[in-house]
């Protein structure tokens, strides 16, 4: 399977004026960070407020409340997310992820440009609408031989007033957002493209020209090793088990840290 590429994530004082969709947040106190211009053009349009008329369409304040609301004039279309409560930055994080995937739905067969103004007002909080916009954004495309589905999100900017690491923060969020949707694409895939062996290279391929190094064992070092619990269960399948060992070694670290992580690329009760 291929690398998904992430659409290209920019942050912004203002929403770019071939944004095709703005996604704005909820809270108890209201619709915040509508731009003044839009806010104003969309009272002209339809002689409601965004708020009013997100309100009278059953907007909430609710972590899990997302609604659309026509353009106005040549504006961007309106979705309305709500920002919840309990977790500030996780909220946040999900609360962008909603928007993009709402807007994403608008597509149909053209590609679109997001704006995300949920008011972030520092490093963190930029962090977790980057994040969540990109992870939004994710749409897994089955191999079928019917023609793919219609349009995606191409572009992605996040409204930011202030200055800042913008820059840095949006490199970091790709970063954690490739990793995310490669994983995703790997859940996904069928047990056929995915087994063991397959896993095992494209695992290789992910890190091929980082400091990260890779030790695949196969079938004949698990034998050897004396892993009985994984050739146990590889003897249900003919596909054979490999064991996936990456290692990272930066200067001046000073203590070692181990994940352990279960892979199963077949659906598997044990061989009895």
């Amino acid at each position: 399977m291929p690398t998904r590429m992430l659409p290209p994530l920019a942050v912004a004082k203002s929403v770019p004026r071939n944004a095709d969709v703005l996604v704005v947040g909820m809270s108890e106190a209201g619709v915040r960070d509508v731009p003044d211009a839009i806010a104003r053009a969309f009272t002209k349009r339809f002689g409601v407020s965004v708020e009013e008329m997100a309100v009278s369409l059953g907007a909430k304040a609710d972590a899990d409340s997302k609604r659309t609301l026509p353009a106005a004039g040549g504006g961007p279309r309106i979705v309305v997310v709500g920002l919840g409560s309990e977790r500030p930055n996780e909220d946040l994080r999900r609360a962008a992820g909603a928007g993009v995937r709402q807007a994403a739905s608008l597509a149909q067969n053209a590609g679109i440009s997001v704006a995300v103004s949920l008011g972030t007002a520092s490093s963190e909080q930029l962090t977790a609408v980057a994040e969540g916009a990109l992870l939004g954004s994710y749409d897994y495309e089955p191999i079928s031989a019917e023609p793919a589905r219609g349009g995606a999100v191409e572009a992605i900017t996040v409204v930011q007033q202030s200055d800042g690491r913008g820059a840095d923060i949006t490199a970091a969020a790709k970063i954690v957002a490739q990793a995310v949707v490669t994983v995703r694409d790997w859940v996904n895939a069928p047990a056929n493209l995915l087994y063991p062996e397959s896993f095992a290279e494209q695992v290789r391929n992910l890190v091929l020209g980082s400091n990260i190094t890779i030790d695949v064992l196969d079938e004949t070092a698990l034998s050897e090793g004396g892993f009985c619990g994984l050739m146990a269960v590889g003897s249900g399948s003919a596909r054979p088990p490999r064991l996936v060992r990456l290692s990272y070694s930066p200067r001046g670290a000073t203590f070692h840290l181990a994940l352990v992580g279960k892979g199963i690329t077949f659906d598997s009760g044990g061989l009895n």
